[in-house]
C-alpha cells in the first residue's frame, strides 16, 4: 500500500496534542464542514457509531456526497495507546471513489522545550477501477520512498 505521511512540530505536550487529534471531529474537520478545498465545497456527515468515541474499538461512519457522487464508508480504531498513538481503518465495502480502503495513524512524540513532534499518515488501496485508479494515482502521489516529512 502507498503511504502518505507529514510531520509537524507543535508547541504543548505530547499528551495535549494527542488528546486534539484523538477527537474525531477535530481530525475530520475538513470532511465535515461545507466549502473544504479537499472535498470541493461539499460535506460529510459524521456520525460517531460506537458508545465510547476513543479507544480501540470506536467506529466512525461518515455519509454524503462529493461532486454529486455518493460517499459511505465507516472506520474502527485498532491501535490505541493513550495520550500518544492511534491507528484506524476502513471497514466494510466502503463506498469511496479515490481510495478503495485506507488505514490512517496519528502519533504525538514528547520534544524538547515543551513541544511535540506529530505524525499524520495514511496507508491506502487505490481504486480497482482504471479511471478512478488513475485519478487516485495522480491525486495522492506518495514522495519519494513513500514518506514526506514537512
Amino acid at each position: 500500500m502507498p503511504l502518505l505521511s507529514r510531520s509537524a512540530t507543535i508547541d504543548g505536550p505530547a499528551e495535549r496534542v494527542f488528546a486534539y487529534v484523538d477527537d474525531i471531529r477535530n481530525l475530520a474537520r475538513h470532511m465535515s464542514e461545507r466549502g473544504s478545498m479537499p472535498m470541493m465545497g461539499s460535506k460529510l456527515h459524521l456520525e460517531i457509531v460506537t458508545p465510547e468515541p476513543t479507544g480501540v474499538g470506536a467506529t466512525y461512519r461518515y455519509s454524503g456526497r462529493v461532486m454529486g457522487l455518493a460517499i459511505d464508508f465507516s472506520e474502527t480504531v485498532t491501535r490505541y495507546i493513550p495520550g500518544r498513538e492511534k491507528a484506524w481503518q476502513t471497514i466494510g465495502h466502503p463506498r469511496l471513489f479515490i481510495i478503495e480502503s485506507c488505514e490512517m495513524r496519528v502519533l504525538a512524540e514528547p520534544m524538547p522545550n515543551a513541544t511535540s513532534k506529530l505524525t499524520i499518515s495514511i496507508d491506502y488501496i487505490l481504486p480497482r477501477s482504471v479511471l478512478w485508479r488513475a485519478i487516485g494515482g495522480c491525486l495522492l502521489r506518495p514522495t519519494q520512498g513513500g514518506v514526506s516529512t514537512a
